[in-house]
């Protein structure tokens, strides 16, 4: 299990790792229930990073474009573009084969690029009205959503990165790491987990039901576009409930 934890660590982030780890897809798959783990070790960084950059500014949108930056170089920008490729693919309109063919394109598409944009900017937005609490409890429960989608899913394509993760993750792992969400969110945000993780909970559950009816499955892509997407979501929800 620490094995597996490392893993997501050296494989889903750019946090160096005093020690060397060979990939291991099946060990990385059984251990994909801990994301959420992955993601406090992210969000701790992120709020440190807040206090940090508050000592240098009172203005909240520069603090919240340089968190979103933060956020960025500590994963080095692999679920935004699932994200990215997501999009491009899901709103290409075409067969199957052909969105898959589309998402696994390394170049960018008008789709694409819309979607980054727009959620660069709601989040970048959203947080410039919360406080550290929630920068942590983001991406926590945005990789909650990873794990309910690899459980919940089937791999859409016959091979590629993601199917052993996929393919190691099941119905036992979801729960896990949904109850796992639960008490980290409840620690920094009380009762208002329930609610944040609830509704976000729902929207991993339609993501990956919406990807079963276009691709007939999910990939690493989609994986990263719901961890993306829940993000927002979650800091969203915590603005109503502000």
């Amino acid at each position: 299990m620490l094995k597996g934890f490392v893993l997501l660590i050296k494989f889903m982030t750019r946090i160096p790792l005093p020690w060397g780890v060979e990939y291991d897809e099946n060990e990385l798959g059984k251990a994909t229930k801990l994301f959420p783990l992955v993601g406090l070790v992210i969000g701790a960084f992120l709020a440190a990073m807040y206090f940090i950059f508050s000592q240098f500014t009172d203005n909240r949108l520069i603090i919240a474009v340089l968190i979103v930056l933060s956020d960025i170089i500590i994963t080095g920008g692999l679920h935004l573009d699932g994200l990215a490729d997501t999009f491009d693919g899901i709103f290409s309109y075409r067969s199957k084969h052909r969105m898959l063919e589309i998402m696994r394109d390394s170049r960018l598409g008008t789709n694409g690029v819309s979607a980054i944009v727009v959620y660069l900017l709601l989040k970048t937005s959203l947080l410039t009205e919360l406080d550290w609490r929630y920068i942590i409890v983001m991406p926590v429960v945005a990789r909650m959503n990873t794990v309910i989608n690899a459980g919940l899913g089937k791999y859409a394509r016959k091979v590629g990165m993601a199917k052993g993760i996929i393919e190691n993750t099941g119905k036992k792992d979801v729960i896990f790491s949904v109850l796992l969400t639960l008490v980290v969110s409840f620690f920094f945000i009380g009762l208002q987990s329930i609610p944040v993780v609830l509704l976000c909970g729902i929207v991993g559950v339609f993501f990956v039901k919406l990807m079963e009816r276009k691709i007939e499955g999910v990939t690493g892509d989609t994986l990263g576009a719901i961890l993306e997407l829940t993000s927002v979501v979650v800091l969203l929800i915590g603005v109503i409930l502000k």
